[in-house]
């Protein structure tokens, strides 16, 4: 039998900044970078990778 899971994820990201202007400058530069680590030594397989299609698009929350 093969089982499929499905992991939906928000990261919270905290930077200083001088000003919101610097802020949204700084969150332009980040980008996702995500990877999947098998620490049960399982035969695993990624079904859909899907991290092209994470926009750089971080929600500025005061």
């Amino acid at each position: 039998m093969e089982f499929t899971g499905i992991l939906k994820l928000e990261i919270e990201v905290a930077i200083k900044a001088k000003n919101k202007k610097e802020a949204l400058s700084f969150f332009g530069d980040l980008h996702a970078n995500i990877t999947i680590e098998n620490d049960g030594n399982r035969d695993i397989q990624i079904g859909y990778d899907n991290l092209h299609l994470i926009e750089n698009d971080w929600e500025l929350v005061e």
